[in-house]
């Protein structure tokens, strides 16, 4: 009776268990597991003391979209840089390139895992992102009946805000603690961006159509507000100031300004 040597492909176990073991790849994840933890402290620790100071619930809900997306991207960028810097340390010295290494992008394993876990990541931002807009839906449109409104003009290279209600305008941005807002934004000349930064918003200001936007302070604070599109030769000056006031501050304000309590 003869006997049969019989060559058997590896198993997708094997090819990836093998594909593990190189030296290569062990120092490129762990490089990976390092920034990928390092992005994730930087997000979650660092980012909400690096940002402008929250005023409304629309700047609270970037603060923590910022940190989930950052958490998202940190596993994909710490990949990215894993592989730089493995490249930067054991790049070529001299003029005689080394012989190619084995190709990663035809390992079917490490292609796939890749693509799976970047559209895996990505598909939860998408979700995210979709929850938080509906959600800033809902608040605007139960908010419209109580909310303040103030019509902002933008014109080179000055803010201006008109409160119909409550007869009086200014070139600083005034609002009451606690009660909705809604921002009707435009321009009489060219296109302007409206920025309350502390606020978390912004909205373009176009000439011939009015932008809205909604929002709802809930801390007492300064307010800075910036034009975020290039308008011109003083685009860099176009900002004012304003405060988040007590109601009772805010109605002393207009009255005080030749305005009535709405």
């Amino acid at each position: 009776m003869s006997e049969h040597n019989v060559d058997l492909k590896p198993t997708p176990g094997d090819r990836f268990t093998t594909f593990l073991k190189r030296k290569d790849i062990r120092e490129t994840l762990a490089w990976a597991a390092f920034y990928t933890a390092g992005f994730v402290v930087l997000g979650g620790v660092f980012y909400t003391k690096w940002m402008p100071t929250s005023l409304s619930t629309d700047m609270k809900s970037i603060e923590r979209l910022m940190v989930i997306f950052t958490w998202i991207s940190a596993p994909v960028c710490g990949l990215v840089l894993s592989i730089a810097t493995y490249t930067f340390r054991h790049g070529t010295r001299g003029d005689v390139p080394p012989e190619d290494g084995p190709p990663i992008r035809t390992n079917f394993l490490g292609v796939a895992s890749f693509g799976a876990m970047a559209g895996i990541l990505t598909l939860t931002a998408v979700v995210y992102g979709l929850i938080e807009m509906n959600s800033a839906s809902e608040a605007a449109a139960k908010d419209a009946p109580s909310a303040l409104i103030v019509e902002v003009t933008g014109s080179q290279w000055v803010w201006s805000f008109n409160y119909p209600a409550q007869g009086v305008s200014s070139n600083e941005l005034m609002l009451p603690k606690g009660q909705p807002v809604i921002f009707k934004i435009h321009s009489v000349d060219v296109n302007h961006s409206f920025w309350p930064v502390q606020l978390g918003i912004k909205a373009d200001a176009n000439h011939f159509q009015t932008t809205s936007v909604t929002t709802t302070p809930n801390k007492l604070g300064r307010l800075d507000v910036k034009c975020a599109e290039l308008c011109g030769l003083y685009h860099a000056y176009m900002e004012t100031e304003g405060a988040v006031v007590e109601p009772a501050d805010f109605n002393n304000w207009v009255t005080q300004n030749g305005g009535h309590s709405a």
